[in-house]
This record gives C-alpha cells, sequence and structure tokens, in this order.
C-alpha cells in the first residue's frame, strides 16, 4: 500500500492512500473492517490505467477514532469530501457493506462528482430476521463482548478463497478494533436509524456494477442474487448484477483477480463510462 495520506474534515481526519495514474476510483471498506482490504483490487485496477483511492470509514483504520455520527450519509458526505479534495473526479465509488449504502448515498447526493458504482455486501434495506439473526446482530452491538463475537465470527463471513495472508488480516483487524473508540464507531453504525440508502436509490442514475458473493452467509431471509436483484431494480440508472461462485462477504478480497475482470469487462461495454477507460 502507497503511504498514508489524511484528510481533515469537520469532526476529525480520514486516512487514505493514493497510487496510480488515470480516472479515479475510490474504495471504501465494510463494517469494521480496513482500507487494507482493497490491497490487491486497488494494485489490479491501478495496473488497468486508474487513479486509486482507498480509504478508512472515520473512527476506524488509521482515521482518528472518535466522532459525533455515523450514518451513511455522514460516510457519503466523507466520501464526496475526498473526491473534491483530490480534485480528480468524477470517481467511481466501490463500495462493501456499509459503504456500499454509503456511496449510494453520495451518487444520489452529488450526481457530478461519482461516475458509476461498484457494490457488494448488499445490505441496503433492514430485513425481518429470524431469532438467530436478530440474536446475533444484537450480539455483536453490545459493549464489551461485542467486539469478541465479531472478531470470532468475522471469518465465517468469508467464502472458499481466503486470501494467503488471512490469519494477519484477522489478527490486524482485531487489533485495530480494540484500539479506544474503533468498536464503538462500529457499534453506532449498527443502530437503527442510521440507514438512508433505500431512501437515496430512485435518485442514483449513474450506472452501477453489482458484485455479490453467492455464498454470502450475511442474508438470513433471503438469496444473495434476489437482494442483489433488488437493488438493482430500485436504482434508476444502468445496472449489472454478477454474482462470485463460492465468494462470501468480501469478493474484492476473496477473488480479487476475478472481479478485478468483471469491473473492467463492464467498463469496456458501459457506453456511459468508456471515456473513463483506456480503450
Amino acid at each position: 500500500m502507497a503511504a498514508t495520506q489524511f484528510l481533515d474534515r469537520p469532526d476529525g481526519r480520514l486516512a487514505y492512500d493514493l497510487q496510480g495514474q488515470g480516472p479515479l476510483v475510490v474504495c471504501a471498506p465494510g463494517l469494521a473492517d480496513m482500507r487494507s482490504t482493497y490491497r490487491e483490487l486497488a494494485s489490479l485496477l491501478v495496473g488497468a490505467g486508474f487513479t486509486v483511492a482507498t480509504m478508512d470509514l472515520r473512527g476506524l483504520g488509521e482515521s482518528s477514532a472518535e466522532w459525533p455520527s455515523y450514518t451513511e450519509s455522514d460516510i457519503a458526505a466523507d466520501i464526496l469530501a475526498l473526491v473534491h479534495a483530490l480534485n480528480a473526479g468524477p470517481a467511481i465509488l466501490v463500495g462493501c457493506d456499509y459503504s456500499a449504502c454509503a456511496a449510494v448515498v453520495a451518487a444520489a447526493n452529488d450526481q457530478e462528482r461519482v461516475a458509476a458504482l461498484v457494490l457488494s455486501g448488499q445490505r441496503m434495506r433492514e430485513h425481518p430476521a429470524n431469532f438467530i439473526a436478530a440474536a446475533g446482530r444484537w450480539l455483536i452491538s453490545r459493549r464489551g463482548i461485542g467486539r469478541f463475537l465479531w472478531n470470532k465470527s468475522w471469518p465465517a463471513l468469508w467464502g472458499r478463497h481466503k486470501p494467503a495472508d488471512f490469519q494477519a488480516r484477522r489478527k490486524a483487524m482485531a487489533a485495530n478494533l480494540a484500539e479506544p473508540g474503533r468498536y464503538e464507531a462500529v457499534r453506532a453504525m449498527l443502530r437503527p436509524g442510521t440507514q438512508n440508502c433505500e431512501l437515496a436509490m430512485p435518485h442514483v442514475t449513474c450506472p452501477a456494477l453489482l458484485v455479490c458473493g453467492d455464498a454470502d452467509p450475511a442474508f438470513s431471509n433471503v438469496s444473495p442474487e434476489a437482494e442483489a436483484t433488488y437493488v438493482a431494480n430500485r436504482l434508476a440508472g444502468p445496472t449489472v448484477v454478477h454474482m462470485v461462485r463460492g465468494a462470501g462477504y468480501y469478493p474484492h478480497a476473496e477473488q480479487p483477480e476475478h472481479v478485478a475482470s468483471i469491473f473492467n469487462g463492464w467498463l469496456a461495454t458501459n457506453h456511459q463510462l468508456k471515456l473513463l477507460g483506456n480503450d
């Protein structure tokens, strides 16, 4: 990864890194994760001719730890602030889970700065949960035991293709969440009322690529493909859904070469985005 840089915001500072030359791609990680989750994908996109910024969410990674709020709208504003600061947009926004929702909000709020979306882990609406899922969500949102349970359950979110450095990633994430204020940010993101994504979806007119693991275990009462199709149908712009066989919650980290190939193929065939590519 490139050297860490910081963007000052009114209530804290965001950590990010920047590499490559070309059209801008901004990658934001999911709940409790760090920007290093995009290490391999970012390298592949740089090789394909893009400038890639990977950012830590507020409260996590190397971003400052304590912020007044952590809603999807807050994260969306952070993403747009980074695009503005880099003066390299419009950008393609890549998001997973919570940051996928934030990317949708960002695209609805600023169509000039967002060229397209690449989304995975599409938990973009509240579902009636079965008892096990509801209990699990309640437990990981508790102070104290929540962080322990998150660390224990995190490997189950992955599919068949874990990266070679999986254990090192697991230790790094656990160490980051153990720092003061970090898991409080996660707990805040889990609270009801932080979701604005579903309201924003009909206002998103840019192209969107949904890259979803067909073995994603995070959906308790609907299949990953059905949920991705729901999101695709709610977005107002042209959408493509691509299921990644054997991938779980993190297809970009589990199968980065395959996801990069999907991305480049989508870009090459999308007339609205051809000006961003090298062909």
